[in-house]
């Protein structure tokens, strides 16, 4: 029985473990934290959850690929329930709210109601979203198509979908004239992905493909863990990899501390920029990763600020999620215009609590906002947090009355906690973006000059994310299965 070590219990870890494990390999997964998930986990902190990482999970639609696998790894399940949320949110700027709807329809009349000169753009808008819609739908019935002409063809107007590859939501939302729809559509999606990113991610959620699985990420991470030591697997916490160990062109095993830990394969599940740099000492090259790096202002690192509080008594009038426009707010190196807030009432059993609803404040952060923060004195970055933590509060007080004197801090964290957390590249929460100023890119899981050497995470291809994580792992068991079984 062949041994194989895999490096991190993320999901791309927790993915291929289970695969591989299943095939009948001997599999030791190795995590520096004291729990699975990497970033897709969560924590209790004071008796309230934590969700660390999901506002929705792709895959949630049982007809789908993705849902299979998600129930192959025990992730997703007929026992667990999926949450439907109404909207992708409400964007409020200057007291007009947007919102991008489940139904288009309904949607479609709202934007011309609230600006008819912008008729031409709405109606061009929502008739890629339905495009978009249509290629989802597509996808779900024909989970093996081969030919890309046979997807393109399920489009009306593919022209119109491709062409917002190289479109971003910056330049896409100028050709409205509404102030409040260009703020929606500039701040319709988190990070820095492209348009066509934010076209695919709302013709998934209009088909029931991006809901919330209840529980959120921690619970979710827990079943995939009990389902990997169900198989027979073998799992280590607490355990930091300081080194992959090579000779003569194999990847022979790992260290750990004074302990050295030999297997037959070893796969890294971890931004492969730390893998390259640090676990195997700067010896071996990945010129795509490398030429990333070097262009990452074309590429940023989608990072966060995220301020956790809790909020008593009633607030059902905070649509989730609601993007509010701010002034004046710094937090990192920048200005920023907007806030997301996130309240968790939909998953009652999970996030209320003595009538007590957790909500979570989300900044988008980059790679320039770690180099700020990690440029700052221990005093002066506690006083920093501090001072955007108040800020936040005050908007969301401004704006939500009836929050005032009912906001109570839970923790919050930077890039700088990101990156302590899981080693991603200036904290990164997902790969490299796949902005409207580069290619989609995708990583071979081989690093030459290693037979037995596998890279398998989020960072596999462009935006990453969870859906990345377990198709790239189920992707490479099948290559490992092929060569050694």
């Amino acid at each position: 029985m062949k041994k194989v070590i895999v490096i991190g219990a993320g999901i791309g870890g927790l993915s291929i473990s289970i695969f591989l494990q299943k095939a009948g390999f001997d599999v030791h997964l190795y995590e520096k934290n004291d729990k699975v998930g990497g970033l897709c986990s969560g924590y209790y902190v004071n008796g309230h959850y934590i969700d660390h990482c999901l506002h929705w999970l792709m895959g949630t639609n049982k007809d789908s690929k993705l849902y299979e696998l998600w129930n192959e790894v025990g992730a997703l399940s007929n026992n667990v329930p999926i949450i439907s949320l109404p909207t992708l949110g409400d964007f409020v700027y200057e007291n007009q709210i947007v919102t991008f709807d489940r139904d288009l329809d309904k949607c479609e009349k709202e934007w011309l109601s609230i600006s008819p000169v912008d008729k031409r753009a709405i109606k061009s808008f929502f008739a890629t979203v339905r495009d978009v819609s249509s290629l989802m739908e597509y996808a779900l019935k024909h989970p093996k198509y081969k030919k890309k002409k046979d997807l393109i063809s399920a489009l009306p107007n593919s022209l119109k979908v491709f062409k917002a590859m190289k479109e971003s939501r910056e330049d896409y939302s100028k050709k409205f004239k509404h102030p409040a729809l260009r703020f929606a559509l500039r701040n319709a999606q988190t990070g820095y992905n492209n348009m066509f990113f934010f076209f695919d991610l709302y013709g998934i959620f209009i088909k029931g493909n991006a809901d919330v699985p209840s529980g959120g990420a921690l619970y979710m991470s827990k079943r995939m863990e009990e389902k990997f030591l169900s198989l027979g697997g073998h799992l280590y916490l607490n355990s930091n990899v300081e080194n992959i160990i090579t000779k003569d062109n194999v990847a022979t095993g790992i260290k750990i501390g004074n302990k050295t830990e030999y297997g037959d394969i070893v796969i890294s599940c971890l931004d492969p920029t730390f893998t390259l740099n640090h676990l195997l000492d700067n010896k071996y090259r990945c010129v795509k990763i490398e030429k990333l790096n070097k262009n990452i202002a074309n590429n940023p690192i989608s990072s966060a600020y995220c301020l956790y509080v809790t909020i008593e008594g009633d607030i059902s009038n905070i649509s989730v999620p609601t993007c509010l426009h701010v002034k004046d707010l710094k937090v990192g190196s920048r200005k920023i215009e907007s806030i997301l807030i996130r309240p968790y009432g939909f998953d009652k059993e999970y996030f209320v609590k003595d009538n007590k609803t957790v909500v979570s404040i989300f900044i988008d952060q980059n790679q320039d906002d770690y180099h700020y923060f990690k440029s700052l004195s221990e005093d002066d970055y506690a006083k920093e947090l501090n001072r955007i933590d108040k800020k936040i509060i005050e908007e969301i007080e401004k704006y939500f009355k009836n929050t005032k004197g009912k906001i109570e801090f839970l923790t919050h964290f930077s890039p700088i906690e990101l990156n302590k957390h899981t080693n991603t590249s200036f904290g990164a929460l997902q790969g490299f973006s796949f902005s409207s100023k580069s290619n989609f890119y995708m990583l071979r899981p081989t690093i030459k000059g290693l037979s037995n050497l596998y890279i398998c995470s989020q960072w596999n291809r462009s935006i990453g994310g969870t859906p990345t994580a377990i198709e790239s792992a189920k992707s490479i068991s099948k290559e490992i299965i092929k060569k050694y079984l």
